[in-house]
């Protein structure tokens, strides 16, 4: 009986995030309220104020419990800027896309158009730096031909969010390792080398 109404919870709980998702995406978070959600969910306003105090609360309770699985997928990815080897970031790409095609409804939600959380990519752009950042290598910092650490991080950072972005918008158009696998290959060479386009100094 017990693992029945488990069930049923999680049922109900998934019913509430999907329509909470789809609203997000049709009108923005800002116009939802909280019987758009029971009337989407086909729950009533009591059944959602079981599982969450309110609109607030349920979008923290999203954005935290896919954050952490995108987290907890990265952490376990190599990763070492010296030396720098194209696989180990087409690694954390690949992982960060697929974790994504597992939830596209989600980041859609969270990431495209007007609608999009502002806070929500925020700490996207944080669990990403802090993977990139923990590769870095002290020495690099006093080659005399070395940039700005904080730089760096923000640029490659940027455009891994930038093609996540595109990916998703576009309706994922190559799959995950070529995208992974491109990226990897601007971020050693340069865009105009990986390109093949011609550079004259």
């Amino acid at each position: 009986m017990s693992k029945k109404t488990d069930l049923r919870i999680l049922r109900t709980r998934q019913s509430i995030r999907m329509a909470f998702y789809e609203l997000i995406q049709e009108k923005g978070y800002e116009a939802i309220t909280i019987q758009d959600i029971a009337d989407r969910a086909m729950i009533n306003r009591n059944t959602f104020y079981l599982h969450h105090h309110n609109k607030p609360d349920l979008l923290d309770t999203c954005m935290d419990e896919l954050l952490s699985e995108l987290k907890n997928a990265v952490v376990l990815c190599p990763f070492n800027m010296s030396p720098f080897h194209t696989s180990t970031l087409e690694t954390v790409m690949q992982t960060v896309l697929e974790h994504i095609s597992r939830n596209t409804t989600f980041y859609y939600a969270m990431l495209i158009e007007d609608n999009r959380i502002y806070q929500f990519r925020a700490k996207m752009e944080n669990i990403i730096k802090d993977k990139l950042n923990e590769g870095w290598n002290p020495a690099q910092e006093k080659s005399p031909l070395a940039i700005s650490k904080e730089l760096l991080l923000e640029y490659l950072v940027s455009s891994f969010m930038g093609i996540v972005i595109w990916w998703i918008k576009n309706d994922k158009p190559l799959p995950t390792g070529e995208v992974s696998s491109q990226f990897s290959r601007i971020v050693a060479y340069g865009h105009s080398k990986a390109a093949g386009i011609a550079v004259e100094e």
